[in-house]
């Protein structure tokens, strides 16, 4: 018997995501991703970012899934080159899953799908940083075959983002 949640999966579309043709879709992720978070953007950045990306299609990959016309959910990689071994390696910058759509395997879906879209690429291996506190998406990235490495990402920031900067003090201080 299906339920709603299979019809969905069955009417979901992942695709890379087109300029300036999705912009709208991009808006509305943006929007969600910011509430959610407490960041207060201008939406020109957003105009800047797709800028970036209709001039990087090679290298930079937004991806949406899409549930009819609504977006579900985004991934955004790009192409970087391993310094050790040289090989071409897509590293994954953001998953997202609007709020509705969660706990239903959009996230398993997209994630598939973008290791195919790798292999499609012919990539030697897809890198992603994640929170350790984000005990649901380390069980995803596992059971699909990521690996952890004991690392500890640190960042430095240039430009001053004193939302920014106040969030990471926030899961500084909630992860410990």
């Amino acid at each position: 018997m299906n339920d709603s949640r299979d019809i969905m999966k069955q009417k979901a579309i992942f695709r890379k995501m087109r300029f300036p043709e999705d912009q709208e879709l991009l808006y509305a992720i943006h929007r969600s991703y910011d509430k959610e978070y407490g960041l207060d953007r201008d939406p020109e950045e957003y105009k800047i970012q797709m800028g970036f990306y209709s001039i990087n299609t090679t290298i930079y990959h937004p991806m949406i899934l899409l549930i009819g016309d609504q977006p579900a959910g985004y991934i955004r990689g790009y192409d970087r080159i391993s310094m050790s071994s040289c090989d071409i390696v897509l590293m994954l910058d953001l998953v997202y899953i609007m709020p509705e759509f969660r706990g239903m395997g959009f996230g398993r879906i997209m994630m598939e799908k973008f290791i195919e879209f790798g292999q499609i690429k012919k990539v030697a291996r897809i890198d992603l940083l994640t929170d350790l506190d984000n005990e649901s998406a380390v069980s995803l990235y596992k059971s699909l075959g990521f690996k952890g490495r004991n690392r500890h990402q640190m960042i430095c920031f240039i430009k001053d983002n004193k939302e920014l900067e106040e969030y990471f003090e926030k899961k500084k201080q909630i992860s410990g």
